[in-house]
C-alpha cells in the first residue's frame, strides 16, 4: 500500500503542476500508474540480482546518471530512480537547495573491492590499518560496517539508493549541510525517498552507523527488500575475504534489515 500511496502523491503532483486544474485529470493516466505499481511489486527478482551480482552497465534497468546531478561520470541507478531524482533535485533548486549524486549503485564486484581493501588494511578505516590493528575477524568485520556493507548486503546492488552531497555526518552540521538536511527529512518522501540509515534508537537497535547522505528510493527499495529477506539465506552471503563473520554477525537480520523502520 505504501508503494502504491507514494506513486499516487508523485503523479498528482505531477499532473497538477502540468495543467493546474487538478479537477480535470485525466483517471485513466492514473490508473497506468497504479497498474505499473502493482507491476513492480508482482516483478520476481533473481537472487543474483539481490546480491548485486550483475552489471549494471549492461543492464537495461540501468540508465547512467547525467553528469549534472552527480558528482563525477560514469555512475548509474535505475531508470524509475534517477526519475525521481530528477524532479526532486529541481523542487530542492528552487528553494536554493543544491543535491548532488556522488555515490550511485555498486555490484558485488565493486562492493568487494571496497570491502577486501578496509579488510586488508590497504585502505585505512578511521586511520588505522585493521589489518594489523584488529586481528580477531568479528571485530575487524564490525569495524567496518559501521559504514560499509559487506559484498551482497548493500542496499547500493539495488540501483534504488544513493549518498548525497558527503559521506562525513560532520558536513549536515555545516550552514549548507542542515539546510539540505532539513529540507530532505522535510521532503524527501514526497519524491518517493527515505533515509535507511537514521539514527540508531530502541526503533533501529541494530545496523550501520548513521548517515545522513544515503536516500533510497522506496517504491523499488522496499519491494527488493522483501524479496530479499525470502530469497537470500546467510550461506549466500560468500565470495570475499572475511565472509565467515556474517553468520556469526547474524548479518541479514541486523545489518540488511537493521534500517529505519519507515524506509520499510
Amino acid at each position: 500500500m505504501r508503494v502504491r500511496f507514494i506513486l499516487f502523491v508523485l503523479l498528482a503532483l505531477e499532473i497538477s503542476s502540468c495543467s493546474g486544474k487538478p479537477e480535470k485529470r485525466d483517471t485513466s493516466v492514473e490508473t497506468k500508474v497504479f497498474t505499473e505499481a502493482e507491476k513492480i511489486q508482482r516483478h520476481e527478482y533473481s537472487a543474483e540480482y539481490l546480491l548485486g551480482k550483475f552489471n549494471q552497465k549492461t543492464d537495461t534497468s540501468f540508465a547512467l546518471i547525467p553528469i549534472k546531478y552527480s558528482s563525477k561520470e560514469g555512475m548509474y541507478l535505475r531508470k524509475e530512480t534517477i526519475a525521481a531524482f530528477v524532479k526532486m533535485y529541481d523542487a530542492a533548486k528552487k528553494e536554493g537547495v543544491s543535491l548532488k549524486i556522488i555515490s550511485a549503485t555498486r555490484n558485488f564486484n565493486e562492493q568487494k573491492s571496497i570491502w577486501e581493501a578496509k579488510w586488508n588494511g590497504s585502505r585505512l578505516v578511521n586511520g588505522k590499518n585493521l589489518a594489523q590493528t584488529i586481528k580477531d575477524p568479528v571485530e575487524r568485520a564490525k569495524t567496518i560496517l559501521r559504514y560499509s556493507s559487506m559484498p551482497g548486503t548493500s542496499r547500493h546492488h539495488w540501483g534504488t539508493d544513493m549518498d548525497l552531497n558527503s559521506l562525513e555526518n560532520a558536513y549536515f552540521t555545516t550552514v549548507e549541510g542542515k539546510k539540505t538536511y532539513e529540507w530532505l527529512k522535510k521532503n524527501a518522501a514526497t519524491f518517493g525517498f527515505c533515509q535507511p540509515y537514521s539514527v540508531k534508537n530502541e526503533m533501529r537497535p541494530n545496523g550501520y552507523e548513521e548517515e545522513k547522505w544515503h536516500w533510497s528510493y522506496m517504491p523499488l527499495s522496499s519491494v527488493l527488500l522483501k524479496q530479499y529477506s525470502e530469497k537470500i539465506k546467510p550461506e549466500s552471503i560468500t565470495g570475499f575475504t572475511g565472509s565467515e563473520t556474517s553468520t556469526k554477525l547474524n548479518i541479514i537480520e541486523h545489518y540488511v534489515k537493521g534500517i529505519n523502520p519507515e524506509c520499510r
